[in-house]
């Protein structure tokens, strides 16, 4: 890698495709987190699930019924978590499109290299760009 010998940094293109493959390497670890969640929870569903099946008082399967309901976070973290990757997976691919992409009419522009605030709210919402 060359470096500009007036400031010893890298040029804008390599920190760009430097920044890409971190994006994509966080967006890689984020899926990998939601399927070990979702494996974990499985799990403890289908032993939950055979914990009722020998449940002989109530108490018991009251408490099994809440383990199960706590389980529903997994639902929303997976959900939200895998928004996030997708959000980092759009901010990869765009990094060398805004230098060139002029704004869509009406929205702000980008400040650097990304989407604009209202770009990021409406991927956050789970619309697209």
């Amino acid at each position: 890698m060359s470096r500009d010998d007036a400031t010893g940094k890298v040029p804008s293109a390599v920190g760009d495709l430097r920044a890409d493959v971190a994006l994509d390497a966080a967006a890689r670890q984020l899926d990998l987190a939601v399927r070990e969640q979702e494996h974990a929870v499985t799990r403890i569903l289908g032993l939950i699930e055979v914990l009722q099946a020998h449940a002989t008082d109530r108490a018991t399967r009251a408490r099994l019924d809440g383990i199960l309901e706590a389980c529903a976070f997994q639902d929303l973290t997976g959900q939200r978590v895998t928004k996030v990757s997708r959000l980092l997976r759009h901010l990869g691919r765009s990094l060398g499109e805004t230098a060139v992409t002029p704004p869509h009419g009406g929205e702000s522009a980008p400040t650097g290299n990304g989407l604009t605030q209202e770009q990021v709210d409406r991927l956050l919402r789970g619309g697209t760009v």
